[in-house]
């Protein structure tokens, strides 16, 4: 197995004598997990042993090196379940930097992780037969966090434990979020391409982009997807509702031309999509046609 996958596979709950305390498994070792009291013990031990978390244990376990971080607790400060599963882990992790012979163990790593796990969105170039113009596909729904009741995003969705291929769930969105079917083989996967065999970063070392490394999980894998289409056809996506409003989901579809997303999305997701199907085009590793 691979030292990663082995780690990922040992970041399991580990109890002791005393019934509050809960550990997971870090090279070979149990790590304290302590837990704010209005998390629970249930839910704190739920947390751990859900996908974000043992991702996270996963992903510092790597050795980039001689280098390679070290966990020595964690506080599980918050909870956010989605149904009967956990959604995101909000935690406080003690964390130092071994650097070849060295430790650094007075220098604590910033260590507070809000892990909400991988996500996947889908850039849509629609290919207008009638005009000639390439037209893109954007979703505008209300968002809390930066308090805006409009906001234009590329089509997107959350990658769960048990929900299929990273491609199935970026066709499951497009339907859901646009009401339009595509096949896995329609989609061109961005970053995939961008990072795999890459021998300045030895391999696949970047499966995704991390829009906000310094507190959070989140890694989006992005998609291409490119559709011809009729005038009426995208007369008819233009404001069209989608979603799930059960979820929360209030979401108008938007048509804009190509060349203008830049300029109307602010969405990190969609500005990253346009500059890697740029940058692949022009080194020929997808056609400029496309």
């Amino acid at each position: 197995n691979h030292p990663a996958q082995a780690q990922k596979q040992q970041a399991t709950m580990a109890s002791t004598s005393d019934d509050s305390s809960l550990s997971f498994r870090f090279r070979g070792r149990d790590v304290p997990v302590t837990f704010h009291p209005s998390v629970g013990r249930n839910v704190a031990s739920m947390a751990i042993e859900s996908k974000p978390f043992q991702d996270w244990v996963s992903n510092m376990s790597r050795v980039d090196g001689n280098r390679a971080m070290e966990v020595h607790d964690v506080e599980v400060q918050s909870v956010d379940m989605f149904g009967p599963r956990v959604g995101f882990v909000k935690i406080k992790s003690n964390c130092t930097l071994r650097d070849g012979k060295e430790h650094h163990t007075e220098h604590r790593l910033p260590g507070i992780c809000l892990l909400r796990g991988d996500a996947v969105g889908i850039l849509v170039a629609l290919s207008c037969v009638d005009d000639g113009e390439t037209y893109s596909l954007l979703v505008e729904q209300p968002r809390v966090p930066i308090g805006d009741v409009s906001t234009l995003e590329l089509p997107a969705g959350m990658i769960d434990a048990g929900s299929g291929t990273i491609k199935g769930v970026a066709a499951k969105e497009m339907e859901e979020e646009c009401g339009i079917q595509v096949r896995e083989t329609d989609l061109v996967d961005l970053t995939a391409l961008a990072y795999a065999n890459d021998k300045e970063t030895s391999g696949n070392k970047f499966p995704a982009i991390y829009p906000s490394p310094g507190g959070c999980d989140e890694a989006i894998r992005l998609m291409y997807l490119k559709k011809s289409v009729t005038k009426k056809e995208m007369d008819n996506m233009r404001n069209r509702l989608g979603g799930l409003r059960e979820e929360g989901e209030i979401i108008v579809l938007r048509v804009v031309r190509m060349d203008d997303v830049w300029r109307l999305c602010p969405d990190a997701k969609a500005l990253c999509a346009l500059f890697l199907l740029k940058q692949l085009q022009s080194s020929g590793m997808i056609p400029a046609s496309n």
